[in-house]
């Protein structure tokens, strides 16, 4: 037997909502600071290296918003389960109740 908690599920989509705003705030560094705090120190010879390394954190800048939006549809994703279950679980006693049962 399938049994829907309510409950557990609007925590674990509260959880995950918590986790994406984390992630969010976790990854929003300054990308253009960071290169140009490395631009004196690397000088010269280390601009291939500053290139490629620009490169890699504006990919994972990019990564880790989008991991914080997957974490917000998975809490979207539990609200509206939770509402789906609470709507067939109302319709199902009412059709039941109707029925004398």
């Amino acid at each position: 037997m399938f049994l829907a908690v309510n409950s557990a599920i609007a925590a674990f989509g509260a959880a995950h909502a918590g986790i994406g705003a984390a992630v969010a705030t976790a990854g929003s560094v300054d990308a253009a600071a960071n290169v140009a705090a490395l631009n004196p120190a690397l000088g010269l010879i280390g601009q291939d290296f500053l290139a490629a390394f620009t490169a890699a954190q504006a990919v994972h800048v990019e990564s880790v918003a989008e991991l914080a939006v997957l974490y917000g549809a998975i809490a979207s994703s539990s609200a509206a389960t939770v509402a789906a279950y609470g709507a067939t679980e109302a319709a199902n006693v009412a059709g039941l109740s109707a029925a004398g049962i």
